[in-house]
C-alpha cells in the first residue's frame, strides 16, 4: 500500500521541484511559482530529478518530457516506484498537445500535464488547483488508513443490508493481530460469502424475522435498532447482539457483536442475586419473582395452585448446641434432601405451557430455616397435602453430619389460589401463618390456611403484646397452694403460682398465657418477677409467725438453662434475706433429662447455694433412672395424671405406688399433686406418700388467706 505524503501545513510554502533542461524555461518556471507563494528547486535533466524527488520530498513536481540522460516519462516513472514518490503529484509538461503525448504522460504516473507554448498565470492557478486537490487526497488517504487500522482492531463483524434483508456487503470481525475472524462469527454466519444471500439463508427463521422488523424500524424511524439473539454451535450457546443504523431510505450498516462472555457475566450476576449462596437453590427474591408469574399465569388461564412454607422445628437449638457450622451443613442437606423429594410432576406446570427454565425449581430458601415450595396447576387439594406430607417424612429421617445423626421435623403451611388471597404477599403472609398455626398444633405437622386462623394469630399477637406489658401494669400476682404433710395433716410448705389479670380480658388462663411465655422468652423476666415476690412473701411470713416456710417455685426449661440462673437465685435470696433450705425449685422432669450432662453441672451449682430441688410431674416424661440417682435431687413430686383416678384406677395405684417406692429408695420425699378428694388421701397415706397438695387441701389462695391457714396449720419443717 502507498504511503500517503502528509499535508502540508495551512501556513507553509509549498516546495514544487521543476524539471526542464531549458535554463530559460527554468526561469520562467521559478518567477511563476513565487508569484503564487511557492518556493522551488531545479532539476536540469531526469536523473537529476529522480534524485531530488528522493532527497527532498517535493510536494509538487513540473517535468519536461525532452530532457538529455532520463526523459520525462523514464523519471515519471522511477519517482513513482520511490518509496515517497507514490502519491507525489507530478505535472508533465509537453511539446505538443498529441493524444499519444498525453496517454504516455498518464500512463507513466502523471497526475497531470500542460502543453507548450505556456500561458503562465493560468499555469500559477493550476499548480496552486492541483496541489490543493493532492491534500484533499492524503488527508482522505490517511484517514482511510486510520478507519482502515480501527476495523482491524474491532472484533465485530459488518455488513450492510437491503431493505428486503439481502446482505450487500460483509466483512467478518478481526482477532487482536488483525486476522480474520471468520472461524469465530462463522459459528453466526456460517456462509463463507454473505453477500448477495438473504438473512433467512444464514440465521434461522424466528432470528431472522426479528432481524428483518428491527431493519424496517430503523428504516422508518432513522434511529439505531438493535437485535440480541442467541445461537448454538457444537453443543455451546453463544450470545450476538446486531445493531443496526439506516445509511439511506433502502439500506442499514449493520454491526455483529458476540456478547457470550457479557451474557455470562450477566448470567453470573443474576444467580448472584437469585440464588441463595449458602444452598444454591432459588433465594426470596426469585421465589417472590417465580411466585407473581406464576400468579399472573394462573389468572389468565383460571388455574389454582398452592404455596407451601416449611419451617424446622427446633433449628435453633441444634445452632445453639452443635454450632452454626453444623446447622449451615443440616441447611445445605435439607435443600438437596428436598429436591430429591420433590417429584417433577409437583413442579412442572402441564397443559399446553412450555416447560419451566431447569433453574426454575418452585423450590426457594427464604431465609434461615425456612423454604417455600410452589405448586403449579393444582387440580386437588389432596395434591398439595401429599406434597406437605412426603416432604415432612423425609426430613424426620435422619441426617448425617460428622459421622453424627442429627434428627430434626418440620412444620409445613398451606395456602391456595385463588381460595386464600389472590396477591403474592397475602398468598405467602398467609402459608406463613398456616406453618405456625401447625407448629402450634405439636410440630411436625402440615396444615393448610383458614381465614378463622388470622383471627387466631391476632388474638395470639394481641395477647403477646399484653403480656409484655403486664410486668410494667403490675398486672401479675401470685397465688399460693399448700402442701399437708401426710402423717400430721399439718401445712409444712406452699407452692407459688403466677396468675396474670388482664386490664381488658379479666383473668387469662395459666394455660394460655405460660406456654406464650415460653414461646416469646419472657418466661425468664417473669420467671424472675416470681422468684423475687414468692421470696420476700416467704421472708413476711417467717417475720410474722417467728417460723420459717418452705417456699416451691417452678423453674421453666428457658429459665433453667440460662446462664445467669444462679445469680438470679443468689440474688433474689439476698435481697430478700431469705434462708436458701427455704426455697424449693421444682424442676420438670424433661428439663432435666434434655441435656442430662450440662443438666448436672447447673444443678451443682444450685446445690452449692443451699437450695431445696425437686422434680415436677415425675411420670410425664422419660428418666434415666442412672441419671436420676445422680441428680441428687430431694424431692418428687408425682404428676396429678396419676392421682386422679385414684382409687378406682388399678394401674394408676399400681404406678404411684411404684413411683413412692422408687423414691424412698433413692431417698426423696414423695409430694403428690391433684389429691381432690378424701379417698385419694386415704391410699397416698396408706401408700407412704410423704406431701399431698390438691384442692381437697386447699386451693391456690391470696397470700393474707395462706396467712390465716398458716397460723392455724402450722408445724416446723426441718431440714429434710
Amino acid at each position: 500500500m502507498p504511503v500517503p505524503h502528509s499535508p502540508r501545513r495551512a501556513n507553509s510554502r509549498g516546495v514544487v521541484l521543476v524539471a526542464d533542461d531549458d535554463p530559460v524555461m527554468r526561469l520562467l518556471m521559478l518567477e511563476m511559482l513565487d508569484g503564487v507563494g511557492l518556493d522551488a528547486i531545479e532539476a536540469e535533466d531526469g536523473e537529476q530529478a529522480v534524485r531530488l524527488a528522493r532527497e527532498r520530498s517535493p510536494d509538487l513536481i513540473l517535468m519536461d518530457v525532452d530532457m538529455p540522460r532520463m526523459d520525462g516519462f523514464a523519471a515519471c516513472r522511477a519517482i513513482r516506484d520511490a518509496a515517497n514518490g507514490a502519491t507525489v503529484p507530478i505535472v508533465m509538461v509537453t511539446g505538443g498537445d498529441d493524444l499519444e503525448a498525453v496517454t504516455n504522460a498518464y500512463e507513466a504516473g502523471a497526475t497531470d500535464f500542460v502543453s507548450k507554448p505556456i500561458n503562465w498565470p493560468l499555469l500559477g492557478h493550476r499548480v496552486l488547483y492541483v496541489l490543493r486537490a493532492s491534500d484533499a487526497i492524503v488527508r482522505l488517504r490517511i484517514a482511510d488508513a486510520q478507519n482502515r487500522a480501527v476495523l482491524a482492531a474491532i472484533p465485530d463483524t459488518f455488513f450492510r443490508m437491503s431493505r428486503e434483508g439481502i446482505y450487500l456487503d460483509y466483512e467478518p470481525g478481526r482477532d487482536g493481530h488483525g486476522r480474520s475472524r471468520r472461524g469465530l462469527q462463522a459459528q453466526a454466519y456460517p456462509a463463507d460469502d454473505c453477500v448477495g444471500k438473504h438473512v433467512a439463508e444464514l440465521l434461522p427463521a424466528d432470528i431472522a424475522e426479528r432481524m428483518l422488523e428491527q431493519v424496517e424500524l430503523a428504516l422508518r424511524v432513522q434511529q439505531v435498532r438493535s437485535v440480541e439473539y442467541e445461537l448454538i454451535r457444537f453443543g455451546e450457546a453463544q450470545h450476538f447482539e446486531a445493531r443496526l443504523v439506516a445509511t439511506g431510505s433502502s439500506e442499514v450498516l449493520g454491526l455483529v457483536r458476540d456478547i457470550s462472555e457479557r451474557k455470562r457475566a450477566e448470567e453470573q450476576i443474576r444467580r448472584l442475586a437469585y440464588c441463595d449462596s449458602l444452598t444454591g437453590i432459588p433465594n426470596r427474591q426469585a421465589f417472590l419473582e417465580m411466585l407473581e408469574r406464576e400468579l399472573q399465569r394462573s389468572k389468565i388461564g383460571n388455574k389454582k395452585f398452592a404455596v407451601l412454607f416449611m419451617d424446622l422445628d427446633a433449628f435453633k437449638r441444634i445452632n445453639d448446641t452443635l454450632g452454626h457450622n453444623v446447622g449451615d451443613q443440616l441447611l445445605q442437606l435439607v435443600s438437596e434432601r428436598l429436591r430429591e423429594t420433590i417429584r417433577p410432576s409437583d413442579l412442572l406446570s402441564r397443559g399446553d405451557m412450555p416447560p419451566r427454565a431447569p433453574e426454575e425449581t418452585n423450590l426457594a430458601r427464604l431465609g434461615g430455616d425456612e423454604f417455600t415450595i410452589l405448586i403449579p396447576d393444582l387440580e386437588r387439594v389432596e395434591h398439595a397435602l401429599n406434597v406437605a406430607h412426603r416432604v415432612k417424612d423425609a426430613m424426620r429421617r435422619p441426617f448425617l453430619i460428622e459421622g453424627n445423626e442429627i434428627f430434626v421435623t418440620a412444620s409445613i403451611g398451606i395456602s391456595l389460589f385463588p381460595e386464600d388471597g389472590d396477591d403474592c404477599t397475602s398468598l405467602l403472609k398467609f402459608a406463613d401463618t398456616a406453618m405456625y398455626h401447625a407448629k402450634n398444633c405439636g410440630k411436625n405437622n402440615a396444615k393448610l390456611y383458614s381465614s378463622s386462623l388470622t383471627m387466631q394469630i391476632m388474638s395470639h399477637v394481641k395477647l403477646e403484646v399484653g403480656l409484655r406489658r403486664a410486668l410494667q401494669n403490675d398486672e401479675l400476682y401470685l397465688l399460693y397452694q399448700p402442701q399437708l404433710d401426710v402423717r400430721s395433716n399439718e401445712i409444712v410448705g406452699v407452692e407459688a403460682l403466677v396468675r396474670w389479670r388482664h386490664a381488658e380480658r379479666g383473668i387469662v388462663s395459666p394455660t394460655e398465657f405460660i406456654p406464650l411465655a415460653e414461646e416469646t422468652g419472657l418466661i425468664v423476666p417473669i420467671g424472675e418477677w416470681v422468684l423475687r415476690t414468692a421470696c420476700d412473701q416467704a421472708r413476711a411470713w417467717q417475720k410474722l409467725s417467728r417460723r420459717p416456710v418452705r417456699m416451691a417455685v417452678n423453674l421453666s426449661a428457658k429459665q433453667f438453662k440460662d446462664e445467669n440462673l444462679s445469680q438470679i437465685v443468689m440474688s433474689a435470696l439476698h435481697d430478700t434475706g431469705l434462708d436458701p433450705r427455704l426455697l424449693e425449685l421444682e424442676l420438670t422432669e424433661g428439663t432435666l433429662m434434655d441435656d442430662a450432662k450440662a443438666t448436672l453441672a447447673t444443678l451443682e451449682q444450685l446445690r452449692g447455694i443451699g437450695v431445696y430441688l425437686s422434680i415436677d410431674d415425675f411420670g410425664t416424661g422419660y428418666s434415666s433412672m442412672n441419671y436420676l440417682k445422680r441428680f441428687d435431687v430431694r424431692a418428687l413430686k408425682i404428676d396429678r395424671s396419676f392421682i386422679s383416678g385414684l382409687p378406682q384406677d388399678s394401674e394408676n395405684a399400681a404406678i404411684t405406688r411404684a413411683i413412692i417406692a422408687m423414691a424412698h429408695g433413692l431417698k426423696m420425699v414423695v409430694v403428690a399433686e391433684g389429691v381432690e378428694t378424701g379417698e385419694q388421701l386415704v391410699m397416698l397415706e396408706k401408700y407412704g406418700c410423704d406431701l399431698v397438695q390438691g384442692f381437697y387441701l386447699g386451693r391456690p389462695a391470696p397470700a393474707e388467706a395462706v396467712t390465716g391457714m398458716l397460723q392455724k396449720l402450722w408445724v416446723p419443717v426441718g431440714v429434710r
